[in-house]
């Protein structure tokens, strides 16, 4: 079943968890693309902080953290936030893509300045990790990457399949798409309800590993975040290196680098750094 048209439209800030949740469930199955992350797949992780001693600091939140709902996350179901990039594009972009969606700083625009620590985790995937895109067609017109191309061609192969439900199709991916790109500019956690609550339904309900979406901050041609649940991230990922640095603004202008420090994984899960000299 596929829906001709809907909209998920109580009042958020009643945070209507139930509501949400049977009216996703209510829509059956909606077309999505399903992405799988292979072995070798690197994700980069930021934290704007500094001094992270652990694993786990460079890792998701700990559940008895998570108190509010963040784009990909509830209270109830913590996340790991990430960022790829295509195969063909340099790594050192989701440094920019995670630091645009992890820093306050850089999100304050031009009016803001000031310099921030911030610590990126290389992470490596070792298995495969399931995610469902949530992405709306309009997003590949001018697709110059080859994961863009990709999802296009997923996308074309799935309606040639479908022609009778390409427009309902269309109207959840643009739905949920909308949901996923919302900046949060009233610091209301409730805003990003529909899109938390359709993750839990996704990784709970379908037993993915989490979902994937274009990268708000930093604009959605460059790269794409994604959100994995604990349990795939402490099975099928693990961290290779860290990277301490900073951000400088002025105005406009961003830099990340400066006086940093390179972080070597242990045995028993700490990190040890050591200045890079530059």
């Amino acid at each position: 079943m596929y829906p001709s048209g809907f909209y998920i439209d109580p009042d958020l800030s009643q945070y209507p968890y139930f509501e949400i949740k049977e009216l996703i469930r209510d829509l059956g199955k909606v077309g999505f693309i399903i992405f799988t992350l292979h072995p070798g797949k690197t994700i980069t992780r930021a934290r704007c902080d500094g001094n992270l001693k652990t694993v786990s600091d460079l890792s998701y939140k700990p559940q008895q953290y998570n108190k509010q709902c963040q784009r990909a996350s509830t209270p109830m179901q913590t996340m790991f936030y990430g960022c790829i990039v295509p195969e063909e594009q340099n790594i050192i972009d989701t440094r920019f893509i995670s630091a645009c969606e992890s820093s306050s700083l850089i999100r304050g625009g031009v009016g803001s300045s000031g310099q921030q620590t911030i610590t990126f985790g290389k992470w490596e995937v070792i298995e495969n990790i399931h995610l469902l895109v949530v992405i709306h067609k309009d997003s590949f017109c001018n697709a110059d990457n080859s994961l863009l191309e990709e999802l296009k061609s997923a996308y074309d192969v799935f309606l040639m399949k479908h022609p009778d439900f390409a427009n309902d199709i269309d109207i959840s991916a643009k739905y949920f798409a909308k949901e996923f790109s919302k900046k949060n500019e009233e610091g209301a956690d409730y805003n990003y309800l529909i899109s938390a609550i359709f993750t839990e339904v996704v990784t709970t309900d379908h037993a993915l590993d989490g979902v994937m979406y274009p990268s708000v901050q930093a604009g959605g041609q460059l790269g794409f975040n994604v959100a994995i649940t604990p349990n795939a991230v402490d099975k099928k990922m693990k961290l290779l290196v860290a990277y301490e640095t900073q951000i400088k603004k002025t105005g406009k202008e961003v830099h990340i680098g400066g006086k940093s420090k390179k972080g070597t994984i242990l045995q028993n899960s700490s990190i040890s750094y050591k200045d890079i000299i530059e």
